[in-house]
């Protein structure tokens, strides 16, 4: 009973703070911007042109990218493991190479503004990050064994000096299994689009401690008990403004993840203007 009442306690001092004037850069600290892909919205997701927009914009603490092996075991960045939707190839990414994978063009289905862009391999966009932005990094790759694929990323990471830098997440806890082998201090983060019961039990006992949520699963109750584990939690894909507004009003912390970084903003602003 009194560990329920000093949550209580702690809760009802949190909003009381939330309630009270705060600046723009206490808002944006609270709920800061994922860019979900890139700056998906306004380019191609997952390409080179989003997460230079992305980067380009101050406000963007963290972007969010999806990896694949390729045939020849590079990590690289895309969505799918086939090549159809995004680019003008056929089969799986795991039958290509890098180089063949970068010289596709993923660009176009979104606008012929983009024609070319190609398939980047992860370690353009940790070049490009590194020391302008975080890094949530999901491994999809359903072709490749989850220790090799966790592997090949961590090298990465770690020639780059980033592994403070980035949580590895996955909706495979088979993967999040196998970073936890190959490194024992990168972060890694569960992602699911529910809420099951002990979920954040779960997330612990993975070795995790971030839960990647889809936003319309978020209550006040899950979100203390993840305070109370030190689990962070991050809210996808919020790209409505009438979403974003209710998540940013929340006193809890929660990463905001979007495609569009320009309605996170404007969303943030209109709090400062109420």
């Amino acid at each position: 009973m009194k560990r329920l009442w000093d949550r209580r306690k702690r809760w009802l001092r949190e909003r009381v703070e939330w309630m009270m004037p705060q600046s723009v850069t206490e808002r944006m600290d609270r709920h800061p911007c994922v860019a979900h892909r890139g700056w998906s919205g306004k380019a191609p997701e997952n390409t080179m042109a989003a997460f230079r927009l992305a980067v380009s914009e101050p406000s963007v603490q963290w972007m969010e990218l999806d990896v694949h092996l390729s045939r020849d075991q590079i990590p690289v960045v895309i969505h799918d493991p086939t090549l159809k939707r995004t680019t003008n190839g056929d089969g799986r990414v795991s039958e290509w190479t890098a180089a063949e994978l970068k010289r596709l063009d993923a660009g176009s289905w979104f606008s012929p503004a983009f024609a070319g862009e190609g398939v980047p391999a992860l370690d353009e966009v940790l070049s490009l990050a590194a020391g302008r932005c975080r890094l949530n990094i999901e491994i999809k790759g359903e072709d490749s064994p989850p220790k090799l694929i966790a592997r090949k990323v961590i090298e990465l990471i770690a020639e780059r000096r980033m592994e403070h830098d980035v949580v590895i997440t996955s909706f495979r806890p088979e993967v999040l299994l196998a970073v936890r082998e190959v490194s024992a201090g990168i972060a890694t983060g569960l992602i699911i689009d529910d809420q099951p019961p002990e979920l954040i039990p779960f997330v612990r006992s993975l070795g995790a401690s971030f839960l990647s949520i889809g936003f319309r699963h978020l209550t006040g109750p899950l979100l203390q008990e993840a305070e109370d584990a030190r689990v962070t939690v991050m809210a996808w894909t919020v790209n409505q403004p009438a979403d974003l507004k209710r998540i940013v009003n929340r006193p809890e912390p929660i990463l905001v993840c979007t495609n569009y970084p320009d309605r996170w903003q404007a969303a943030i602003d209109k709090l400062e203007e109420t």
